[in-house]
């Protein structure tokens, strides 16, 4: 009797767990979901000048980031020479000016990997302007120009950088939408200064998010059917006993 008392316990165990199994995300089962932060970060990603991103000090007409995860980088100290309330002192590091149409100041790489399809956006801003590119694979060199446009540089510039995005003020940023596969991609960000021996930098923040599955697969469904079909024999053969 315990021998079969037992097997009934097992037998039970089975089904209920087939039937969670099997229990679809949106009817209260397990879903997965993720989000990968894109940040201009020191020490994170890379440059053609230096190789290595670095903070600046940041121009007083310079957007403030939203929180400290991300801020205005550079391949040097491009930015103010002190930190300063209402101005900017420029400084030996400062660059000297080129044009949207010829070589970018610096270009700056970011790599990242996707482990499923992911939506999202991205925030560039950059002193004086900057154009958007993203490449497949991990890409180290070049101006991004053989991957996606993702925004072009502004050549028109305002008071203090381009007088529209991307540009270096509050509310100047170019806001991009995302919508990616599986994969591995590198942000590519072409940085102008359009100003020679003023601030340079650039500043990014993006967010690309997996959703977990909403559209329950036939096996779910399967397993959910004989998980309760399993349970509807189980308790007739109670009821008989």
């Amino acid at each position: 009797m315990q021998t079969m008392t037992g097997f009934r316990s097992i037998w039970l165990g089975l089904l209920v767990s087939a039937l969670v199994a099997g229990f679809p995300a949106q009817f209260g089962g397990v879903a997965s979901a993720g989000t990968l932060d894109i940040w201009s970060s020191p020490g994170v990603g890379t440059n053609n000048v230096t190789g290595t991103n670095t903070s600046v000090i940041v121009a007083p007409s310079w957007a403030v980031p939203a929180n400290s995860s991300y801020e205005w980088i550079s391949y040097s100290n491009t930015g103010c020479t002190t930190a300063a309330t209402s101005s900017c002192a420029s400084g030996p590091a400062n660059p000297a000016a080129t044009t949207i149409n010829g070589t970018p100041t610096a270009i700056f790489y970011q790599t990242f990997t996707l482990a499923a399809d992911s939506t999202g956006s991205l925030d560039v801003w950059a002193d004086d302007t900057a154009g958007v590119w993203l490449e497949s694979g991990t890409i180290a060199s070049g101006n991004g120009s053989s991957g996606t446009l993702l925004e072009a540089p502004n050549g028109t510039l305002g008071t203090h950088c381009a007088s529209s995005s991307i540009g270096c003020t509050p509310g100047n940023d170019a806001v991009i939408p995302l919508s990616l596969s599986t994969g591995t991609y590198t942000l590519v960000i072409d940085a102008y200064q359009l100003v020679s021996d003023t601030p340079f930098g650039v500043m990014y923040a993006g967010a690309l998010t997996t959703a977990g599955c909403t559209t329950p697969e036939p096996a779910s469904y399967m397993l959910m059917g004989l998980g309760l079909a399993g349970l509807s024999v189980l308790i007739r053969r109670r009821k008989r006993a």
